[in-house]
């Protein structure tokens, strides 16, 4: 991610690039947390990787990376993946300021004739973006420290049950 993301030319400040790698760290470990949860949980070693590849790979394809126009009836999905809070959170760091309109037709709907610029706010609300950088980020920790706390009492309960 180092190399990539100063060669891509994102947003050349330190504090961007940290802030990212952050998101990202922390959503690799909320996914790392949802894998102890089912692991935890489904004591039977085959039914618990089916089930955390179906359920991982359905996080991934609801959390924004891949697929922008969610069905209706999965959108609730959506505010169960990690991937979508560390991918508004990094958004909102890299869209904090206003974006020339280069002419690629991506920013077509913002950019008319004689505008040279897209504010931050109207890139955010072409791309989706939700809540704050701290909600994000604070949903990321819940999404953490949540799915650990459930592991241990899914074990607690296994224990107390080979106990009686």
């Amino acid at each position: 991610m180092s190399i990539s993301f100063w060669m891509a030319g994102v947003h050349p400040s330190l504090f961007v690039f940290l802030g990212s790698t952050i998101c990202t760290l922390l959503s690799v470990m909320a996914g790392e947390s949802i894998g102890l949860f089912i692991g935890a949980s489904v004591m039977d070693f085959q039914r618990a990787i089916t089930l955390m590849t179906v359920f991982s790979l359905a996080l991934m394809l609801v959390g924004g990376y891949f697929v922008e126009n969610i069905p209706s009836f999965m959108r609730w999905l959506s505010f169960l993946s990690p991937f979508k809070y560390a991918f508004d959170a990094s958004q909102q760091m890299v869209f904090d300021r206003n974006v020339p309109c280069d002419g690629s037709g991506f920013l077509e709907s913002i950019c008319g004739d004689n505008v040279e610029y897209a504010t931050a706010q109207q890139v955010k609300d072409l791309l989706n973006i939700q809540g704050s950088v701290a909600f994000n980020v604070g949903m990321l920790f819940v999404m953490f420290l949540l799915p650990r706390y459930g592991a241990y009492l899914a074990l607690r309960m296994k224990k107390q049950r080979g106990r009686a």
